[in-house]
C-alpha cells in the first residue's frame, strides 16, 4: 500500500511540490497489532475503518434495524437464519411490503430444513415463506439445507425436534443493500424481545459481498422453495438424503472455491489499497460435516498467540479474554487448550433460569441441568490444573430474560478496552464444531470508539451475572440426577 505524500521545497527562490512515496501501514503491520499477523494464514483479511462497525445491545434494538433495513432496501436482501418463528407474520409483512416497493429488489432467505419444516401450533417456517415465493417468484428465494449426515435409517428412526440435534443450518446472517448485520440471534419473538444475544453491523459494501456471496454458496446444495411450497433440490446437486457421501464432496468443493476466491479477492484489494485503515476483519466459516474448520482453525490460532505473549518476558501482564455462550459445552480440544493457555479467562454462560429450556416439556427440561453438570466438570479441571486465580466462570440470570448471546473479546496486555471480538453463531461446543454450519467474524481494531463500544458490550452483558463457585454446585436447585449425567457424557456431541 502507497500513498503520495507532498512536501514543498525551494528551488531558486520558488516553491516547488516534491512527491515522495510513503507506504501506508496495514492495521497488522504495525507494533501492537503485528501479533495477529498469523490470522491471515486462517481466513482472508478486509481492511477496514472502525467507525462503519456498530454494536447493537438490546433485542428491541435488533428487531427495529431489522424491519428498518428491510423495508429501505432497494436492492437486495440476504437472511440466514435457523428458522422464522410460526408467529412473525409481522416480519413476513415488512418483507412483502418491501418487495411489493420496489420490483428491482431481490431476497435471498436460507434457513435449516428440520427446523424449517418442523410444525408448531399448525405452522412452521416454511408455511410463512412460501407465500412470498408465490407472491414474487422472480424476486423471492428460499433454501433450506438439510443436513447429509441424517439419511437412512436414522431419518426414519429420529423424530422430528430430536432429528434436529444430527446437523443444522446455524448461521445468522442478515443483510441490507451494503450493510450486513451478524448476530446469533434467530427470528422469533424472543429473540426480539427478552432474550440476550449479540448484534453487529457491518456498514462496507465489501462485507456485504461477502456474506451474500455465502449464502448463494449453501443456498448451491439447499433444497429451494418452489411455487407449490415443495422442496427441491437444484440442477447440479444431488440429494442430502439420498447420495449423502457425494453431497459432502460437491459442498465440500463449491464452499472451498468460495473460500479460496475470497482470499483471492482481498489479496489484491490490500495490494491497491490506499488509504490507513484502523480496523481488520476475518470473516470465517466452520461446516463440520464437509471437513472445513476454518473457525477452529482461527480460534485456537489466537489462544496460541495470546499463550505466547503470556510467555513472553517482555509483556508484563497477560491478555485477559472474555468468552461468552449460551451454553457451557467446549470441545475437549478447548477445554485442553484454555487450561494450558497463560491468558486470564472469564467465562460468561446462561444460569439454569436464563437457559431457553429451563422448564420446558418433555425431555428437553432436562438440559439445564446436563449443562450444569458439563459445567461443574469444568470448574473442577480448572481447580485441578490450579487455574482458579485465572479462569472464572459467571453465569447471566436476569429476571424474565433468557441468555444467548456468543463470541469472545480479547483485552491486550492491562488494556482497559478491547482490541479483538469474534462475534456470529457458534457456541465453541461440539456442534459448532462437528455438526452443524456456522458463520463468524473477527475483528481487531485500533479504533478508539469500537474499542469503547466492544467494552460497552461487556459491560451490560455482565451487569446481570453471578460468580459461580464451589457452594453455587451445592445448592440444592444445582443436584444434576444420575440420569442426566449419564445422558450428558452419552449425547455431548449433540448439544
Amino acid at each position: 500500500m502507497l500513498r503520495l505524500v507532498t512536501h514543498a521545497v525551494r528551488l531558486s527562490g520558488r516553491r516547488l511540490p516534491c512527491f515522495i512515496v510513503r507506504r501506508s501501514l496495514h492495521l497488522l503491520e504495525q507494533p501492537r497489532y503485528e501479533v495477529f499477523q498469523p490470522l491471515e494464514q486462517s481466513a482472508p483479511c478486509l481492511s477496514l475503518n472502525g467507525r462503519s462497525i456498530e454494536p447493537l445491545y438490546e433485542p428491541a434494538h435488533f428487531y427495529h434495524e431489522l424491519k428498518e433495513r428491510i423495508l429501505n432496501a432497494k436492492d437486495r436482501v440476504f437472511i440466514a437464519a435457523l428458522y422464522v418463528g410460526q408467529s412473525e407474520k409481522e416480519l413476513i409483512d415488512t418483507i412483502h411490503q418491501a418487495l411489493s416497493k420496489s420490483r428491482q429488489l431481490q431476497v435471498h432467505i436460507v434457513i435449516d430444513a428440520l427446523r424449517g419444516t418442523r410444525v408448531t401450533k399448525g405452522g412452521s417456517s416454511l408455511s410463512l415463506l412460501a407465500p412470498l415465493v408465490q407472491s414474487f417468484p422472480g424476486q423471492v428465494r428460499v433454501s433450506m439445507y438439510h443436513t447429509p449426515d441424517l439419511t437412512g435409517l436414522l431419518k426414519k428412526a429420529i423424530p422430528p425436534r430430536f432429528n434436529e440435534s444430527i446437523g443444522l443450518m446455524h448461521l445468522k446472517v442478515y443483510g441490507f443493500d451494503d450493510t450486513v448485520m451478524l448476530s446469533g440471534a434467530n427470528l422469533s419473538t424472543d429473540y426480539f424481545t427478552n432474550r440476550q444475544d449479540r448484534y453487529m453491523l457491518f456498514h462496507d459494501a465489501r462485507v456485504s459481498d461477502y456474506y451474500e456471496e455465502l449464502l448463494d454458496v449453501v443456498g448451491s446444495f439447499s433444497y429451494q422453495v418452489t411455487t407449490r411450497a415443495q422442496l427441491v433440490m437444484g440442477h447440479g446437486t444431488v440429494d442430502p438424503v439420498k447420495q449423502s457421501r457425494q453431497f459432502k464432496k460437491q459442498a465440500r468443493e463449491r464452499v472451498l472455491a468460495f473460500l479460496q476466491h475470497q482470499k483471492d479477492v482481498q489479496m489484491q484489494r490490500r495490494r491497491a489499497q490506499n488509504d490507513d485503515h484502523d480496523t481488520a476483519l476475518f470473516p470465517v466459516v466452520q461446516m463440520g460435516p464437509f471437513g472445513i474448520r476454518q473457525d477452529e482453525k482461527m480460534t485456537l490460532g489466537l489462544l496460541d498467540i495470546a499463550d505466547q505473549q503470556g510467555r513472553s518476558s517482555k509483556q508484563p501482564l497477560p491478555w485477559n479474554i472474555h468468552l461468552t455462550s449460551g451454553y457451557f459445552n467446549f470441545t475437549d480440544q478447548y477445554k485442553q487448550v484454555i487450561l494450558n493457555t497463560e491468558a486470564r479467562f472469564r467465562f460468561l454462560t446462561a444460569s439454569p433460569e436464563a437457559n431457553g429450556f429451563y422448564k420446558s416439556r418433555g425431555v428437553s427440561r432436562f438440559l439445564p441441568p446436563a449443562y450444569t453438570y458439563i459445567e461443574k466438570q469444568f470448574y473442577d479441571q480448572a481447580a485441578r490444573a490450579g487455574k482458579h486465580d485465572s479462569i472464572t466462570i459467571e453465569e447471566y440470570n436476569r429476571q424474565g430474560w433468557t441468555y444467548h448471546a456468543k463470541g469472545l473479546w480479547v483485552y491486550l496486555n492491562g488494556q482497559s478496552v478491547p482490541a479483538l471480538t469474534m462475534v456470529g453463531s457458534p457456541n465453541f461446543g461440539h456442534r459448532s464444531s462437528h455438526r452443524d454450519l456456522e458463520a463468524q467474524a473477527v475483528i481487531v481494531t485500533s479504533n478508539d470508539t469500537l474499542q469503547r463500544a466492544l467494552h460497552k458490550e461487556v459491560e451490560l452483558l455482565h451487569q446481570h451475572c453471578a460468580l459461580v463457585t464451589r457452594d453455587t454446585f451445592e445448592q440444592q436447585e444445582r443436584y444434576v440426577p444420575h440420569g442426566v449425567r449419564v445422558a450428558a457424557r452419552a449425547v455431548k456431541t449433540m448439544l
